[in-house]
């Protein structure tokens, strides 16, 4: 499972290395493609020649824009300058637009190609068509275009000095080229958007969103990889949430802000040299400009049709103002954009990560020890209970005791088989004041024990045990046969062990087959009166182990009967005291382990083991260390402490990291599904509430109660 983790976790990186250096390797033609949206990707290299005409042509151009007009700020080709971009030519074919400005500059003439503007040299427009085939290079600020339909800047700057005052009457024949009206537009003001304006323009924030969304599976990957690479991951997630949250709350830098031109002029409906584009409101100009309105403003726009309005329009002819209503920066600041994409993307992602989380990470022991380290966790050392009793303990705290304690017997919990057998469980330990236990004795032990030693002399006896001659012993071992010395005694001690009727009766009845006997209690009578003694009985070997295995039987049936109750009374401390636990299962006490498994030895074997191990362990010596992870308290008033070893630095930093983040998902969780639904229901009646907030101010007779402002 490391493994795979491991190898997860270097290709995540691998993923984020490699993204990092493409975004890098195409950030410069990114940039370029957004100054130029118009470009086509393929392009060529400026040539020497053709870049010092260029040269020459912007040389000219400034000092006599300088020297004409030094202060305008209306004059963007005084400031055209060559950068590292200019190399290359970009050829498009494309329609040339343009529009002019009543104002004080000798050059009023602005050109467009689609909606970005472009300079062109003014003793071009002659050459000017329908389609123009054009190569431009960028500059410092406009786009550049050194070719026009054939006519270079190449073959014009020697032959031909530039002018930018352009005088001349357009011919009527290029339809491309706007013709000035009678129509005045006067040019008010030239101001940036504001904050409310650009909002509409902005990104709605789905891929900082999924920036940060990734940077916490990152984070999550973090806790279950190896050590070598977690601080490689937390730096990349740190990198990417910081990017993602910056770029998320950040407010647009001055020179990001758009240009916006505030213009007086009478709008009309008609839509000179335009495009056709949908429904009538694409059909209304300011002069040769046709302007282009919000589609919720068309209801709208008749009251300022053929009056002088004041309009604020972007260079691309889009209307961000008009009128004393119509406003989109109103728009926002009453009724804020309720972009709900990233909320969406960051609850969905940390309810996916707090599933890995519970999945994949126990939660139980970070969660516990980070708010008790919160909290302030002390330090515990103690060697007797009084002094462990006089202290406030909470979870977290660290606890170090030394003493003399009973070692934990589990429950008996219905198995009385010798299979089940386990004495003691020394990773638990009853600390307290109180005598300790007797170590168990039984009497019935004590009479199993002496029937199967009398059987087992009798079924295996060695040489100066029997009592026979040496002739007739050898002449019973010779023919195969067993023989029973001593019968009355094994009568004896069966009806010792069991005394009731109803007690090994297989046994018993096995014994009175042997003795010629009526029954059990004439053969026990015949035994106690003496009329057995001296009585022989001489055993096949199938007998023999037949009536060996039912001593046993019987026997083990009463010794482990008695290991069970004597169990159960040494499961009884006296109330109060502590149980000192081990939630990890390590044994508290160093005492010698059996020599073979407990479940295989006999009845006879567990019970004499129970008795060492009672005498080790009812009052052993014991160390516990570790943090506290559980305190409660029986109904004996018997205080349980659970104990986790003391993590070391690795561990500590791993379980703080698993409880920050999971309080940073859960708070994620919870602001983000918060706002996914307020900002989802508002969007839903956004755009109505507009509408009727420009009613109310388009028909008094509405009252503003009508109006619903967002928040």
């Amino acid at each position: 499972m490391s493994t795979i983790v491991l190898i997860l976790a270097l290709v995540l990186i691998c993923l984020i290395a490699a993204g990092i250096y493409f975004w890098f390797v195409f950030r410069e033609q990114s940039t370029l493609a957004y100054s130029l949206p118009f470009i086509k990707p393929t392009h060529r290299k400026l040539t020497t020649a053709e870049r010092a005409a260029v040269e020459s042509y912007l040389n000219q151009q400034n000092r006599f824009s300088t020297r004409l007009l030094p202060a305008s700020p209306m004059l963007p080709s005084a400031r055209l300058a060559l950068t590292s971009q200019s190399d290359n030519v970009y050829p498009i074919t494309r329609a040339i637009t343009r529009y002019g400005l009543a104002s004080d500059e000798p050059n009023n003439w602005r050109y467009y190609l689609d909606s970005e503007e472009v300079h062109l040299p003014p003793f071009w427009e002659q050459y000017i068509s329908a389609d123009n085939h054009v190569e431009v290079i960028k500059t410092q600020t406009l786009p550049l275009v050194i070719s026009l339909n054939g006519h270079s800047l190449l073959d014009h700057i020697y032959d031909r000095p530039p002018t930018p005052v352009v005088t001349t009457t357009i011919p009527e024949k290029n339809a491309s080229i706007r013709q000035k009206e009678s129509e005045h537009v006067e040019l008010v003001n030239i101001r940036k958007e504001t904050y409310q304006e650009n909002s509409l323009n902005r990104p709605n924030g789905i891929k900082e969103a999924t920036s940060i969304s990734a940077a916490l599976l990152l984070l999550f990957f973090s806790l279950i990889s190896p050590i070598m690479v977690i601080p490689w991951m937390i730096f990349v997630a740190v990198l990417m949430i910081v990017w993602g949250c910056w770029n998320l709350l950040r407010h647009p830098a001055e020179s990001e802000l758009k240009e916006v031109h505030c213009l007086r002029g009478t709008p009309k409906r008609w839509g000179l040299f335009g495009e056709p584009e949908q429904g009538q409101i694409s059909n209304i100009s300011l002069g040769m400009i046709d302007l282009t309105y919000p589609p919720h403003w068309q209801p709208y726009l008749t009251a300022d049709l053929g009056k002088i309005t004041n309009v604020d329009i972007y260079l691309n002819r889009q209307v961000v103002r008009q009128g004393h209503y119509l406003s989109l920066h109103d728009e926002v600041k009453h009724f804020p954009l309720q972009q709900w994409g990233k909320n969406a993307v960051l609850a969905a992602s940390a309810l996916v990560t707090i599933l890995l989380l519970l999945t994949y990470v126990p939660l139980s022991l970070p969660v516990k020890l980070s708010s008790a380290w919160l909290q302030g966790a002390q330090k515990t050392e103690v060697t007797n209970v009084q002094a462990l009793e006089a202290i406030p303990l909470h979870i977290g705290d660290t606890l170090k005791i030394q003493g003399y304690g009973m070692c934990y017997l589990p429950p008996d919990e219905g198995n009385s088989t010798t299979a089940g057998f386990m004495p003691f469980d020394c990773s638990r330990i009853y600390w307290n004041n109180a005598d300790p236990l007797p170590p168990p004795e039984s009497e019935v032990i004590d009479k199993a024990a002496a029937l199967l030693a009398t059987v087992n002399k009798q079924l295996h006896p060695s040489g100066t045990q029997q009592k026979l001659n040496p002739q007739l012993a050898s002449a019973i071992e010779k023919s195969g046969m067993i023989l029973l010395d001593d019968f009355s005694d094994i009568v004896l001690k069966t009806q010792e062990l069991c005394s009731l009727e109803s007690d090994c009766i297989r046994l018993k009845n096995a014994l009175v087959n042997l003795g010629n006997a009526k029954n059990w209690a004439s053969l026990v009578k015949r035994a106690k009166s003496g009329a057995l003694q001296g009585v022989n009985v001489l055993l096949r070997p199938v007998s023999a182990e037949s009536l060996e295995n039912l001593s046993n039987t019987a026997a083990s049936s009463f010794v482990t009967e008695e290991i069970r109750q004597a169990t159960a009374t040494l499961n009884s401390p006296p109330p109060g005291g502590f149980l000192i636990t081990s939630d990890e299962g390590k044994p508290l006490v160093d005492h010698p382990k059996p020599n073979s498994p407990l479940n295989e030895n006999n009845a006879l074997e567990q019970w004499n083991e129970l008795q060492r191990l009672t005498n080790l362990l009812l009052r052993a010596p014991f160390q516990a260390q570790g943090v506290i992870t559980n305190i409660s308290v029986d109904a004996n008033g018997t205080r349980h402490i659970a104990l986790h070893s003391e993590p070391d630095m690795i561990t500590l930093w791993r379980y703080l990291g698993t409880s920050l983040l999971l309080l940073a998902l859960v708070a994620s969780l919870g602001y983000n599904a918060w706002r996914l639904l307020q900002r989802w229901r508002k969007n839903q009646h956004r755009l109505a509430d507009i509408q009727r907030y420009y009613d109310s101010c388009f028909n008094p007779q509405l009252t503003s109660a009508s109006v619903r402002p967002m928040v």
